[in-house]
């Protein structure tokens, strides 16, 4: 199902974009920044949860390297924090009805969480194919 919606997500993205009767300029921005949007929601899903099972790990009392360096943290909520805005400046600025921009706000809503969901699905079926789970010391 997380590929599914993935796909489909991405598919009302860029289908919509493919369609969207502005020049290849204003379409090439919403290409990039909803590539932008995939990237820094995998990234930053990813993050998240090496920081939770680091901080997890630390807690039981067990010694292992820290997977995030604070700094890259940080970029991964700028970098998303960024491609957020740019789509939300995208679609302030784009001279269409509001039925238009609301289908590009609601695709671009969509590809974040399916993004999310996908990372974490793959990531999880990843674990479970281990012998030993991440928890497990």
């Amino acid at each position: 199902m997380a590929w599914g919606a993935f796909v489909l997500a991405f598919g009302f993205e860029f289908g919509g974009i493919y369609t969207l009767e502005q020049p290849l300029s204003v379409r090439g921005y919403y290409a990039a920044v909803a590539i932008l949007l995939i990237i820094t929601s995998f990234v930053l899903q990813k993050v998240i949860r090496d920081n939770d099972e680091d901080d997890y790990l630390r807690e039981q009392n067990v010694h292992h390297r820290k997977r995030n360096t604070s700094a890259f943290t940080f970029l991964s909520w700028v970098g998303f924090i960024l491609a957020v805005a740019f789509e939300f400046i995208g679609l302030t600025t784009l001279e269409e009805p509001f039925y238009v921009v609301g289908y590009y706000a609601i695709a671009a809503a969509f590809l974040i969480v399916t993004s999310l969901v996908l990372q974490k699905t793959i990531r999880d079926n990843e674990e479970d194919k281990m012998s030993n789970g991440p928890f497990e010391a």
